[in-house]
């Protein structure tokens, strides 16, 4: 299914934490999502860039405690400024094999689309970490380099 009416917002909360509001036309899903396990803000940044530079497929992880959401995100072979965005949902522990995953949303976008949304969500997040009262209880959770080289490709 082709979604012009995708949108995101991406919430770094305090603590190690963050949501992700995921906006399909007609509904949304809410992904919950911690940082102890790994750096899901750079994970989704490296595979946003990465098909920017042209990959045919990316997956990343984003866990929560327990379970998670598996993100893959494929191009597609005859369309290549589109692709499909598969997200999965487990209740398996970190640490533990993966099981019982089911198909949370899958759609197919325009890359551009699709990357023009990560890029403001974290440019967004780059700008309140600025406040000191907001970067307070999130210091270290954002990924300036990984940032930076998405930012590239807009400020081309």
């Amino acid at each position: 299914m082709q979604y012009d009416e995708f949108d995101l917002l991406y919430v770094l909360l305090p603590h190690g934490w963050s949501t992700c509001i995921l906006y399909l036309g007609d509904r949304t899903r809410e992904l919950y999502i911690s940082h102890v396990f790994g750096d899901p803000i750079g994970d989704f940044i490296d595979a946003t860039i990465a098909i920017l530079k042209g990959a045919s497929a990316v997956e990343f992880i984003w866990w929560d405690e327990p379970g998670g959401n598996r993100w893959q995100i494929i191009r597609n072979p005859q369309q290549h400024h589109q692709v499909t965005v598969i997200i999965t949902e487990f209740s398996s522990a970190y640490g533990k094999p993966i099981d019982r995953e089911k198909i949370l949303v899958e759609f197919e976008i325009k890359i551009s689309h699709f990357s023009t949304v990560v890029y403001f969500q974290m440019k967004k997040i780059a700008a309140l970490l600025r406040e000191k009262s907001f970067e307070k209880n999130r210091s270290g959770e954002f990924p300036y380099a990984e940032f930076q080289k998405l930012e590239s490709f807009f400020n081309a």
